[in-house]
């Protein structure tokens, strides 16, 4: 297969409620930061140890990278979850197996998308609770939160991909 087509596969229920739950999640958090920014001491948490205890401070403006990263992350994101012939596929993808093909890598696209945006809502939470309240809100199942919802879709992938 020397060019890919274009295939127009409708979104799975799946899709549709992880792009709702990501998606809402990270737009509240990033309400709730706006909201509380005024409100924050001029050091905040800057990075959590593997604990979630925190090692090192910063200024609260800081949290502007925090906002902007994901603001170029999710529409790059967004472009491969749609366009899902531009990926890389094995050899022996043909035109009888194609489309479960791009399915699958589109699904673990829109994976990877959202579960970014509720990582970086999870260190928005996590920053602004820690300098409004002086505690953290997930301490040490910040990292094994955060490494699930990286890894899991890639593991959960890879154990579905059963494509013929």
């Amino acid at each position: 297969m020397k060019e890919r087509p274009k295939l127009e596969i409708p979104k799975t229920m799946t899709e549709k409620v992880a792009n709702i739950i990501g998606y809402s999640i990270f737009i509240g958090a990033l309400i709730y930061m706006i909201i509380t920014f005024p409100f924050l001491p001029a050091e905040v948490p800057a990075h959590f140890g593997a604990d979630g205890e925190v090692n090192r401070y910063g200024s609260k403006y800081e949290m502007i990278v925090l906002v902007v990263t994901p603001l170029f992350l999710i529409p790059g994101l967004e472009v491969l979850e749609r366009f899902p012939e531009i990926h890389s596929y094995p050899r022996r993808m043909d035109e009888s197996n194609i489309e479960e093909f791009y399915l699958h890598s589109r699904m673990l696209a829109n994976f990877a998308k959202n579960g970014t945006m509720i990582v970086f809502a999870i260190v928005f939470i996590e920053i602004i609770n820690y300098g409004l309240i002086g505690t953290s809100t997930f301490g040490a199942f910040l990292l094994p939160l955060i490494l699930l919802l990286t890894l899991g879709p890639v593991g959960w992938m890879i154990e579905r991909r059963k494509i013929r």
